[in-house]
């Protein structure tokens, strides 16, 4: 058997088997050991319990409890005779052999090992399935298959691997629901032939060796960077657009212009305490402050004002007229 299955448990049987022989041969011996007794030494109660007692024990023979999650199947004298539900049954002692099977749902873990994908990519899958015993062909499971809780791990696991081995990588890593569907409908297919019903199939972990999870990291954070150079690059568009516009605008109004220099010179010479920053002169005169340039600049934006005030005069005077 696989390392990946734990070993068969004799004493944990999936089967369980209820005899019945042993109680009518204890109900016989306590029969006997107690009318005996009770003879010998002419004690009416003693006989009357012992019989009492066997008596009880051997009708126990023929009764058996089966638990509501449970289902049973009888063979009389090695033959199927019939399958039977929760509650309290009768059966013949000796004759019949009674083989009980939990039918709740289990949980199985199995896995893939080492498969290689389509695109030759190593991969190991983890993943759980989850299944019943069909109530009603409790008998199938029983008499079908010898142990269905191996015979349904097998099956997943070659399934599985099938599937992950006609596959591409990323359509492992992104497409899960999709295989596991696959991988539940063919499993579904051959359990339903000994009386199973799969409810699920999950992969829980795709695990992949150590160099192809680095080399994809690194791919990963290229990507993240050659967005982020993208983005930067966009952004540099829309600023120089931008400083394009106010140029125009600081083309058209001198005195603007140095105002926005002032306020440039302020916020990087701007500190707190008492620190003194020294800015050599030729810098300001570079700039248009401390000499001639922002006389120049007032006085060619008044003259602007003033035509501008003119033109607007004589019009009102050309519609007077």
């Amino acid at each position: 058997m696989s390392s990946e299955y734990a070993p068969y448990n004799f004493v944990e049987r999936l089967v369980k088997q209820k005899g019945s022989g042993s109680h009518v041969i204890i109900g016989v011996l306590i029969l006997i050991i107690g009318i005996g007794a009770g003879l010998s030494i002419n004690n009416s109660m003693i006989i009357y319990g012992s019989i009492a007692l066997g008596v009880s024990i051997i009708i126990s023979a023929f009764l058996m409890i089966i638990k509501q999650y449970e289902r049973a199947v009888i063979l009389r004298l090695g033959k199927y005779q019939r399958q039977v539900g929760p509650g309290v049954q009768t059966r013949l002692p000796f004759a019949d052999n009674i083989l009980v099977v939990d039918i709740r749902e289990k949980v199985s873990e199995f896995k893939a090992e080492r498969m290689l994908t389509k695109d030759n990519v190593p991969v190991t899958i983890d993943a759980i399935l989850r299944y019943k015993i069909i109530e009603e062909r409790a008998k199938d499971a029983i008499l079908n298959v010898e142990n269905f809780n191996q015979m349904i791990q097998q099956v997943s696991q070659t399934t599985l691997r099938n599937n992950i081995g006609s596959s591409q990588f990323q359509d492992v890593l992104s497409k899960r629901e999709e295989i596991n569907y696959h991988v539940k409908t063919i499993i579904s297919s051959e359990a339903s032939n000994w009386g199973m019903e799969v409810t699920g199939v999950e992969i829980r972990q795709v695990i992949i060796p150590q160099e192809l999870e680095s080399a994809m990291s690194m791919q990963a954070q290229a990507e993240r960077e050659k967005s982020a150079r993208v983005t930067y690059g966009e952004s540099e568009v829309l600023v120089a657009q931008k400083f394009l516009e106010a140029a125009k605008v600081y083309s058209d109004n001198p005195v603007a212009y140095a105002l926005r220099q002032s306020n440039m010179l302020y916020e990087s010479i701007k500190v707190q305490g008492n620190t003194i920053v020294m800015i050599p002169s030729e810098s300001l005169n570079s700039m248009g402050f401390g000499n001639l340039g922002t006389t120049i600049a007032y006085l060619e934006s008044t003259k602007k004002a003033v035509s501008q005030q003119k033109s607007k005069d004589d019009m009102i005077k050309q519609k007077d007229v």
